[in-house]
């Protein structure tokens, strides 16, 4: 089944934003900067458990390059 290979790759984007989330102590920045990626994620996740495997895998790869923008703009 082509979900399953999505799972990991769904586990670990979730590890990366829980992460970020503990690096960034800041509410406010820390909201600004992850609102769009978790709800991608959890878009991510709906299609996972609904079997659309190729939108998951497009939604999580928005979702990690938003999450390297936002580790990006953390470390300036």
């Amino acid at each position: 089944m082509v979900i399953a290979k999505s799972e990991p790759l769904v586990e670990l984007v979730e590890a990366e934003i829980v992460e970020l989330e503990e690096e960034i102590s800041d509410r406010a920045t820390r909201d600004r900067l992850l609102a769009i990626p978790k709800k991608l994620f959890t878009e991510a996740r709906d299609y996972c458990r609904k079997g659309n495997a190729r939108e998951a895998r497009l939604t999580i790869n928005c979702v990690c390059t938003l999450l390297e923008r936002a580790k990006n703009e953390f470390k300036k």
